[in-house]
C-alpha cells in the first residue's frame, strides 16, 4: 500500500503531469465559458452585436401628389440630392468642427449652399441682417440655459454671439469667418439633437459634382451621409402658392396636436393650403430599413426593409389655365393701375412718386441686407452697404436699439437726405433680381444719363421686371373667384398677393421672414378677407322687395339724392355726392343698371313698415341673405373667414364678444387703467342715482328719497370706503376675469338672447345694457357683497340711520302734503317708528346700493368701448351692402352662383376626388353637396337678371363699357365698399346670360377710383374659360420623379 501511494506521489510530482492537468483545467474553464456565451447569454450577446453593426432606419413615404380638374401636375415629389450627418457615428467635437468646415468650404467651392439660418454677415465684423423678430427666432435655436438667459443673449451683439457659440461649440483653431460656417452647420444639427438616431439635413440640392466627391473620399468625411431624397415642388408655386399651402418640417404646436397620429418632431407635414387641410390623405406610411454598417457608420448592406406606401393623390376642381389667366390678369391690371398712378392719376386717382414705391419696395423686404453683405466688392448693392454700415455704426447705441440698418436706410432714402439716391436703390435692386433693367438702363444709370426713376419704375411694371406684390402701394392686392354654378365646383381662386410655395419649401428660413409686412403675402384674400360687398348685395334687397310684395318690378320710386326718412345724418344716393342732384323716378330694373342707392333705402324701409317689430325689416332682409348661404361659410376644404350679416344680433355678438376677449386676456397695465377708470366714476359719488322709479313701494321710496339720502350718505361712504375702494373694484375685475375664462361663451349668449327678446321700444346699446349689467352682476355679486360687508359694517351706525332719518322726514313732509292717506306716507312713518329696530336692514340696503353702483360702473366702462347704435339708417344702409356686412370673394361666388342658377345654393368644393393609393380602392369622386334651396318666384329671379344684364349692356350700365361688345352675353353687377379713407371695388356676375355656366367675382382693394380694373379681370376670365373647349391628356396617377 505504501509503496502504491509513493507511486501516486512520483506521478503528481512530475512536471508533466502537473502541465497535463493544467492544461485539462484551462480546458475545462474555456469550455465553461463558452457554454456560458453560446447558451446561457447567448441572446445578450447576440443583441449587442447586432447594435454594433446594425441601423434601423426609417424610409420617408413620398407624399400624395396634388392634381388639377384635368390631372395636370400641380404638387410632385422632385429627387434631389441632400448630405445629411449621421449624429450616431461617435466623433470628439474637434474632429466634428473640422469635417463639418471641410464640408461647407467644398460646397462652396462646386457653388452649392448648406443650411445657413444664422442672421449674421458671414465676415466680420459680424453685424446682424435681418429682422428682430427674426434674431428672437434665432435665439431659440442656439443653446441657452433659460428664458432670462436667452434674454440676456438677445442683448448681446452679433460677434458677441459668435464668441458665445463658439465656446458652447467647441470651435477651435479656426479664423472667424471658418468658425461662423461651422457655427451654421452646428446649429442645425442643435435643432434636432433631441433625437441622436436620426440624420440631420445639412444640404439639399446638391450638385452631383459634389456627391461624387465626398462619396470618393468618404473616408475624409465620417458621419457624412449622401442620399437621393423627394422634395415637394409646386409647378405653378406663385399662381397657386396660397391656395396649395406648403410642406416643411412639423412646428412644435403641431408635434404635441398630432404625435398620437405617429408623427415625430422632423416630420414634413403641410402648412396652409391643400397641404395643411388633406395631410391626412396625402401622408404616407412610412417604411422602414435595417441595414448593417461598418465601424464608422458607414452602410455596408441592407439586412431587411419594408417599403414606404405613398399617400393619396388629390385632385382638385381647379382649372390650371383658368387659375394662371386670373392670376396673371390680376397682376397685369394692378400694374396698369399702379402706372396710371405713376403717370400723375387724374381727378379721382390720386398720383404717387417714385421715392414712395422705392421706400415702400424697401419696406416689403426687396433689399436684402445679408445679400447686400455676401455681394461681390465692385457690386454696386457691396459698396451701397459698406457705406451704409458706417452710418449705422456711427449711430448712438440707443438708436441702434430701436432701428436696424434697413431701417435707417429707409429713413434715409424717404427723407431725402442725398446719401443714397434713388437710382443707386433700383442699381441695388437691380442686382439683386428685384428689378430686371436692361445692360443699357444700367449704363446709362452709372454715367448719370438715364432719365427719371418714374420713367424707370413704368418700363419695369409695363415690362414685368417689377411686379405690385413687390410693394404696397395701392391698389396691390386683389382677389378673384370662379364657380361652376351647377355643382359649385371652384374652378379658380386667386388671392393676390401670394408667395412663392417652393421657397416656402426649400428655402423656408430665409424667404418666410421676408413676408412679414403691409402685403400680408401669407392672407389669401379671396378665402379670408371679409368686405362690405356694397352695390354687389342691392340684388339680394331687390328680391326680398319682390318676394315681400312691398314693390313690383314697375314701382316707381323718386330719387331725390338725399333719403330723409331715417334721421340724421341723412343717407345719400351716390349720384347726389357726385352732382348735387339724384336719378329722378327709378324702377327695380333702373335701380340696378346705374345703382341707385335711394331706391334700396326705400325697399328697406318699406320691409321695416311690413314688419311692424322694432327691427322687423332687418329681420325680414336678412331671411333672404341666409337663404343664399351668407351667414355660414361656404363649405369649401380650405379654411376661411367667417361671413358677417348687418344685423343687431350680430353687432351685440361681436362687439361683446371682442370686449369679453379683450376683458378676459387683459394684462396687468391694462386691467389697471380700466381699475383706474371705474375708480374715478365711483370717488364721484358712491350712493347711486337711478333716473326712474320701479313699480313697487319699496322702489318708490328710495325714488323720491334719493337726493337726501345721497346728500346724508355720500360723505359717509366716501369715507368708510377710503382706503377700500380701489381694491374692491380690483377684485371685481379679477372675479370678472375669472368667469369669463370658464363661462364666456355662456354669458355671451344670455345677453344677446335677452337684447334681442327686448320688445321695449328703446335704443339697442339701453337693451344690451341691461343685459350686459345683469351678467357682470352674476358673475361678481357675491364677491361683493361679503367684501362691501366687511366695510359697512365698521361703518357707525348711527351715520347710517341718522342719514336714513333725515330723509324719511323730509319726504314724509313733502308726500304728507300732498296725499297725506297714501301709501307712500303710511309706509314712511312706519319706518321713522322702527328706525332704531332695522339697523340690519339699513345696512343691507347699503350694500346693495354700493354693489348696485359699482356693477353699473363696470357695465359702463364695458359699454364704453362698444359701438351697439342700431337705428332705421343702420337698416337703409346695409340693404345697399354697407353697415356691418362683410364677405370673402368666396362667399359672394357662392351667392351669385345661386342667384345664377336660381334653384340652389351648393356648397363649394375645390376637391374633385381622391386617388386611394393607400387602400389601393381607386379614383373616389365627391359629390355635389346641396346647403338649401331658394324656392323664388321664376318672375322674381327674371327681373333681377334684367336688372343685371341692363348693368352690362344697358346704356347707363356701369359695366356696359367692358361688356358691351363682348362676344358673350354678361349679366353682372359692380359695387364699392367704403372703409375709412379707402374704397373696394367688386365685381360679380355670370355667363353665358341665358344659360349660366360659370359665376366670376373679382375684388380689387384699395382701389380708389381704378374699380374698372376688376371688371377688366373677369372680362379675362371669362375669355378663357369661353375659349377653351380643348381636351387636355390626364396625367399618370402614378407618384413620379420630375427631372
Amino acid at each position: 500500500m505504501k509503496k502504491k501511494t509513493n507511486k501516486i506521489l512520483h506521478m503528481l510530482s512530475e512536471r508533466l503531469f502537473l502541465m497535463y492537468l493544467g492544461v485539462c483545467v484551462l480546458f475545462l474553464v474555456i469550455v465553461g465559458k463558452f457554454y456560458q456565451l453560446q447558451i446561457i447569454e447567448h441572446d445578450k450577446y447576440a443583441n449587442n452585436l447586432r447594435a454594433s453593426v446594425e441601423r434601423v432606419i426609417d424610409i420617408t413615404a413620398p407624399r400624395g401628389l396634388i392634381y388639377d380638374r384635368y390631372g395636370r401636375p400641380l404638387a410632385i415629389n422632385k429627387p434631389t440630392n441632400v448630405v445629411r450627418l449621421d449624429q450616431q457615428v461617435k466623433m470628439d467635437k474637434e474632429k466634428l468642427n473640422q469635417v463639418l468646415l471641410e464640408l461647407a468650404l467644398l460646397l462652396e467651392k462646386n457653388g452649392d449652399t448648406y443650411e445657413d439660418n444664422i442672421p449674421i454677415s458671414k465676415s466680420t465684423p459680424f453685424e446682424y441682417t435681418e429682422s428682430k423678430t427674426s434674431i428672437n427666432q434665432f435665439m431659440y435655436s442656439i443653446p441657452y440655459n433659460d428664458e432670462k438667459h436667452r434674454q440676456e443673449l438677445l442683448q448681446k451683439s452679433a460677434s458677441e454671439i459668435i464668441d458665445y457659440l463658439k465656446v458652447k461649440y467647441d470651435i477651435k483653431n479656426m479664423t472667424d469667418e471658418e468658425a461662423r460656417k461651422v457655427i451654421a452647420l452646428r446649429t442645425e444639427i442643435y435643432k434636432v439633437a433631441y433625437s441622436k438616431y436620426k440624420p440631420v439635413e445639412l444640404a439639399t440640392h446638391v450638385s452631383d459634382e459634389t456627391i461624387a466627391y465626398l462619396e470618393e473620399h468618404h473616408d475624409d468625411f465620417p458621419s457624412i451621409l449622401v442620399d437621393v431624397a423627394p422634395v415637394r415642388y409646386y409647378t405653378e408655386p406663385e399662381v397657386l402658392g396660397n391656395l396649395l399651402g406648403y410642406t416643411r418640417t412639423i412646428t412644435e404646436a403641431q408635434y404635441e396636436e398630432m404625435k398620437d397620429e405617429g408623427y415625430d418632431k422632423d416630420d414634413i407635414v403641410g402648412h396652409e393650403g391643400i397641404e395643411k387641410t388633406m395631410e391626412s390623405e396625402l401622408r404616407g406610411q412610412k417604411g422602414v430599413e435595417r441595414v448593417e454598417v461598418d465601424n464608422v457608420g458607414r452602410r455596408v448592406h441592407t439586412i431587411e426593409k419594408d417599403e414606404a406606401i405613398p399617400g393619396n393623390d388629390v385632385f382638385l376642381t381647379i382649372d390650371l389655365d383658368l387659375q394662371k389667366v386670373a392670376y396673371e390678369s390680376t397682376e397685369r391690371n394692378l400694374s396698369e393701375a399702379l402706372i396710371e398712378r405713376l403717370k400723375g392719376g387724374n381727378d379721382k386717382v390720386e398720383a404717387v412718386s417714385s421715392k414712395e414705391m422705392i421706400v415702400s419696395m424697401l419696406e416689403s423686404s426687396q433689399l436684402n441686407l445679408k445679400q447686400m453683405d455676401e455681394a461681390k466688392e465692385d457690386s454696386i448693392q457691396k459698396q451701397l452697404y459698406t457705406r451704409l454700415m458706417e452710418k449705422y455704426n456711427s449711430l448712438d447705441a440707443v438708436i441702434k436699439e430701436t432701428m436696424n440698418a434697413l431701417d435707417l436706410l429707409i429713413q434715409l432714402v424717404d427723407e431725402e437726405t442725398g446719401d443714397f439716391t434713388e437710382k443707386e436703390i433700383l442699381l441695388a435692386l437691380n442686382e439683386q433680381g428685384a428689378l430686371n433693367l436692361s445692360e443699357q438702363t444700367v449704363t446709362n444709370f452709372m454715367n448719370n444719363r438715364q432719365g427719371t426713376t418714374e420713367a424707370t419704375l413704368i418700363q419695369q411694371l409695363e415690362t414685368g421686371g417689377l411686379k405690385p406684390n413687390q410693394m404696397s402701394i395701392m391698389p396691390s392686392s386683389a382677389a378673384s373667384v370662379v364657380v361652376d354654378v351647377h355643382t359649385g365646383e371652384v374652378l379658380a381662386l386667386v388671392g393676390y398677393p401670394s408667395y412663392d410655395a417652393n421657397q416656402m419649401t426649400t428655402n423656408f428660413n430665409r424667404y418666410y421672414n421676408t413676408l412679414f409686412d403691409s402685403r400680408s403675402m401669407l392672407w389669401n384674400r379671396a378665402l379670408m378677407t371679409a368686405k362690405a360687398p356694397g352695390s354687389t348685395f342691392k340684388m339680394i334687397t331687390g328680391i326680398a322687395g319682390l318676394e315681400e310684395g312691398v314693390v313690383t318690378p314697375d314701382t316707381l320710386i323718386y330719387d331725390t339724392g338725399v333719403y330723409e326718412k331715417v334721421g340724421t345724418p341723412a343717407p345719400k344716393c351716390w349720384i347726389h355726392t357726385n352732382t348735387g342732384g339724384g336719378h329722378g323716378n327709378t324702377n327695380l330694373n333702373k335701380a340696378l343698371e346705374v345703382s341707385c342707392n335711394y331706391y334700396f333705402y326705400e325697399v328697406a324701409y318699406r320691409l321695416g313698415l311690413k314688419g311692424k317689430t322694432p327691427y322687423g325689416g332687418i329681420d325680414m332682409l336678412t331671411k333672404y341673405v341666409e337663404m343664399f348661404g351668407l351667414d355660414k361659410k361656404t363649405g369649401i376644404e380650405l379654411a376661411e373667414s367667417p361671413p358677417n350679416i348687418s344685423t343687431p344680433y350680430n353687432l351685440v355678438k361681436n362687439q361683446v364678444a371682442e370686449q369679453f376677449s379683450i376683458l378676459r386676456k387683459a394684462e396687468e397695465e391694462r386691467m389697471a387703467g380700466y381699475v383706474e377708470d371705474v375708480l374715478a366714476e365711483m370717488e364721484k359719488g358712491i350712493y347711486p342715482i337711478v333716473s326712474q322709479s320701479g313699480p313697487s313701494l319699496n322702489e318708490q321710496i328710495d325714488y323720491l328719497a334719493q337726493y337726501e339720502l345721497k346728500r346724508q350718505l355720500e360723505p359717509v361712504l366716501q369715507d368708510g370706503f377710503e382706503d377700500h375702494l380701489e381694491s374692491l373694484i380690483e377684485n371685481a375685475y379679477k372675479q370678472i376675469q375669472l368667469s369669463l375664462q370658464t363661462k364666456s361663451n355662456e354669458y355671451l349668449e344670455k345677453i344677446l338672447q335677452g337684447t334681442i327678446n327686448d320688445t321695449q321700444e328703446k335704443s339697442l346699446k339701453n337693451k344690451a345694457k341691461v343685459q350686459i349689467t345683469e351678467v357682470i352682476g352674476e358673475m361678481i355679486s357675491d364677491h361683493l357683497d361679503t367684501q362691501i360687508k366687511e366695510i359697512v359694517d365698521k361703518i357707525d351706525v348711527y351715520d347710517i340711520l341718522d342719514s336714513y332719518e333725515y330723509a324719511y322726514n323730509t319726504l314724509y313732509n313733502r308726500q304728507f302734503k300732498t296725499d297725506p292717506n297714501g301709501e307712500i306716507v303710511k309706509e314712511v312713518k312706519r319706518r321713522l317708528e322702527t328706525l332704531d329696530e332695522d339697523e340690519a336692514i339699513y345696512r343691507g340696503y347699503l350694500i346693495e346700493k354700493v354693489k348696485s353702483n359699482l356693477i353699473t360702473s363696470i357695465t359702463n366702462e364695458i359699454l364704453s368701448g362698444l359701438r351697439l347704435d342700431w337705428k332705421e339708417g343702420t337698416t337703409v344702409r346695409t340693404a345697399i351692402g354697407q353697415g356691418d356686412n362683410a364677405f370673402t370673394p368666396l362667399q359672394m361666388a357662392r351667392y351669385i352662383a345661386a342667384l345664377a342658377n336660381g334653384k340652389n345654393v351648393h356648397d363649394l368644393r375645390v376637391i374633385s376626388g381622391i386617388n386611394q393609393v393607400k387602400e389601393d380602392l381607386g379614383y373616389m369622386a365627391t359629390d355635389p353637396v346641396v346647403y338649401n334651396t331658394l324656392n323664388l318666384k321664376a318672375s322674381t329671379l327674371e327681373h333681377i337678371y334684367e336688372g343685371m344684364y341692363a348693368v352690362t349692356h344697358g346704356t347707363l350700365g356701369s359695366a356696359r363699357h367692358t361688356f358691351k361688345d363682348f362676344e358673350i352675353e354678361v349679366a353682372g353687377k359692380t359695387g364699392t365698399a367704403q372703409e375709412g379713407k379707402y374704397e373696394h371695388s367688386w365685381f360679380v356676375g355670370f355667363a353665358p346670360y341665358k344659360d349660366p355656366q360659370i359665376a366670376v367675382v373679382t375684388t380689387v382693394y384699395n382701389a380708389n377710383g381704378q374699380g374698372t380694373y376688376g371688371q377688366l379681370i373677369a372680362r379675362d376670365i371669362l375669355t378663357e374659360y369661353f375659349s377653351l373647349g380643348k381636351e387636355v391628356p390626364k396625367m399618370t396617377l402614378d407618384n413620379m420623379f420630375v427631372e
